[in-house]
């Protein structure tokens, strides 16, 4: 008989035969397994036998499902799958033993992109980055007080050397 053996973030294990045709995993307890854990979605999955082993399927969850580490949508599971749900681990076991040279491997899900139909910068981009762009400064007040500093250096110096160049009465 079908297991899934789940890891609880407390720590703990738990392991649920599977006997219905149709099993639901989730959050909330309509399902056939509830699964109380914040990343796991109100309904999450749903598995439906077939062939003597389960159909797994997600059900839009917010977090997703990963079969091995990779996410999926619909897949034929097989004894000793590593099935995730959200942040929870699990293990499907089955009683059929199917070779790993004979294991269906999940059908490649190509991403929907397309190639950009321009490389000219957007009139309205503006810059992502966090750090500021330093913008140079005017010469405003900080100029004008240099230059009077050096102008009334010129006048002391001046005054200086007339005070020293004068010759006493005689």
């Amino acid at each position: 008989m079908p297991k899934l053996q789940i890891s609880l973030p407390e720590g703990g294990e738990a392991v649920h035969e599977l006997t219905e045709d149709t099993v639901t995993i989730g959050r909330l307890p309509d399902n056939s397994i509830q699964i109380n854990d914040i990343s796991v979605s109100s309904h999450h999955a749903q598995l439906t036998l077939s062939g003597g082993d389960y159909h797994l399927k997600d059900l839009n969850s917010t977090n997703g499902t990963f079969i091995n580490g990779k996410t999926v949508t619909e897949i034929q599971l097989h004894d000793g799958v590593k099935v995730r749900f959200g942040k929870i681990d699990t293990v499907y076991q089955s009683d059929i033993h199917v070779p790993d040279e004979k294991r269906e491997l999940p059908a490649a899900e190509v991403p929907a992109m397309a190639a950009a139909a321009s490389s000219v910068r957007p009139a309205d981009f503006s810059n992502a980055s966090p750090f500021k762009v330093k913008k140079k400064q005017k010469a405003g007040a900080g100029g004008a007080i240099i230059g009077l500093a050096v102008v009334a250096i010129l006048v002391f110096a001046g005054a200086v050397a007339s005070i020293m160049l004068m010759q006493p009465p005689q």
